[in-house]
């Protein structure tokens, strides 16, 4: 195939509209490959250091999960109790989180939290802070719900989830020395 040489106004419009389609399905490809499908099309992406970390199918799946169980339990939420979110900036702390070290978890079905029946189709979660993670984000329809009170013992599976591990702040390794003697969390009800 060699090079054509583009003579007319139709000619450069066929040239453009070519050119967007390669240009669009080129960044297609790179998002999708940013959040790689876990069990059952859930979408996992893991950042940290400002490097995206490649995780196998059954570490997608088990974190998945994990994060599932975590957030479905929280004890409170921005819709629930919007009083303790007042001087928040949710849509800015989202923003925030998905520019440093985070956890995203975009689940093919929505999850219902067990208290107040909020949907949760997305979940960000920050890796930033020193010590632990946070903060604990959903979305559900572009709407973005910040959570609190939410099992520790179960963020402390997550943050410490072996396929997380070896990307953790010094902090938050040590707070893994807890959870390696207290165990896994127990089942949900």
């Amino acid at each position: 195939m060699g090079l054509k040489v583009v003579t007319g106004r139709s000619e450069l419009r066929e040239l453009i509209r070519v050119a967007a389609a390669v240009a669009i399905s080129i960044v297609c490809v790179h998002a999708a490959s940013q959040v790689a499908p876990g069990r059952d099309g859930d979408a996992v992406a893991f950042r940290a250091q400002g490097k995206a970390i490649a995780l196998t199918t059954e570490e997608r799946s088990a974190i998945a999960a994990r994060i599932g169980e975590l957030m479905v339990g929280c004890g409170m939420n921005s819709i629930s109790s919007p009083q303790i979110f007042a001087g928040r900036a949710l849509g800015k702390e989202w923003q925030q989180a998905r520019a440093g070290s985070h956890l995203h978890v975009r689940f093919e079905k929505a999850l219902r939290s067990r208290r107040g029946s909020l949907r949760i189709s997305e979940v960000l979660i920050g890796f930033d802070d020193p010590g632990f993670i946070g903060p604990e984000l959903t979305r559900h329809g572009g709407e973005i719900v910040g959570h609190v009170k939410c099992d520790g013992h179960r963020s402390l599976a997550l943050m410490c989830a072996t396929a997380l591990q070896r990307h953790l702040l010094p902090g938050q390794l040590r707070s893994c020395a807890a959870y390696d003697r207290i165990g896994e969390a127990r089942k949900a009800p």
